[in-house]
C-alpha cells in the first residue's frame, strides 16, 4: 500500500487562513509550501467546504459565501472610507492610484484623513475622530494581512489589499455608469414649439 507524503505545513497554512488571514511572500515557507502544491492544498480543503484561492498577485486566502468568523460589513466600511478617500486624494494630486497605493510608504501623519472639512466628516460618519482612531483602523487592516503596520505609524499596503482595491475601483466604475445612466433621465425634454 502506497503511503501519501502529508502536505508540507498543513496545520500552519490551516490555521493562518481559517482566520480569514491571507498567505502572502512575507510568509515565507508557508507561502512557498502553498505555490508549489497549490493543487494538491485545493483538493484537500474541498471536502471541508472550504475554496482555496491563489490570486493572480500571488497570495493565498479562503473564499467562502458567508465563513463563519467574517466580520460583518459595517465594520469594513471604516476601511472602505479610509481606503476611497485615499484613492481619491492621490487622483487629485495626479498620481498614478494603483502604483502609489501598493508601492508607497506611508505615515499617520502624512494621511489626508483629517485634514479637510470633508475627509474628517466622512471619517467621523465610520466613528474614526483622530489620529488614535487612523492608528487603530491601520492595526486592523494589518491584522487582516492587507497592511504591513510599524511603531513608528508608518504603513504600506501588502498583497492582499489588491482584493480591497479591486473592489473599490469597481464600486467607483458601478456609480459612475449608473450616474450616466441616470443623468440622461434628468435632462430637460425641449419642446420644438416653444422656440
Amino acid at each position: 500500500m502506497e503511503t501519501i507524503d502529508p502536505l508540507p505545513q498543513l496545520k500552519d497554512i490551516f490555521d493562518k487562513l481559517r482566520q480569514g488571514a491571507y498567505i502572502t511572500h512575507e510568509q515565507g515557507t508557508l507561502h512557498a509550501a502553498l505555490a508549489e502544491h497549490y493543487e494538491d492544498y485545493k483538493l484537500y480543503f474541498e471536502p471541508l467546504g472550504l475554496n482555496l484561492v491563489r490570486h493572480p498577485r500571488d497570495f493565498f486566502y479562503f473564499h467562502t459565501e458567508a465563513a463563519e468568523g467574517t466580520p460583518p460589513a459595517a465594520s469594513l466600511a471604516p476601511i472602505a472610507v479610509f481606503c476611497f478617500i485615499l484613492i481619491e486624494a492621490a487622483a487629485n494630486e495626479g498620481r498614478p492610484v494603483e502604483e502609489y497605493l501598493l508601492t508607497e510608504r506611508f505615515t499617520l501623519a502624512g494621511l489626508p484623513h483629517l485634514k479637510s472639512d470633508r475627509y474628517k466628516a466622512h471619517m467621523r460618519a465610520v466613528e474614526v475622530d483622530d489620529e488614535n482612531g487612523l492608528r487603530k483602523l491601520l492595526k486592523s487592516m494589518a491584522t487582516k494581512g492587507w497592511a504591513e503596520y510599524n511603531n513608528d505609524d508608518t504603513f504600506r499596503f501588502l498583497r492582499p489589499f489588491h482584493r480591497l482595491f479591486d473592489k473599490c475601483q469597481e464600486i467607483s466604475l458601478a456609480a459612475e455608469q449608473e450616474s450616466r445612466e441616470v443623468l440622461p433621465g434628468l435632462e430637460p425634454k425641449i419642446d420644438p414649439e416653444m422656440n
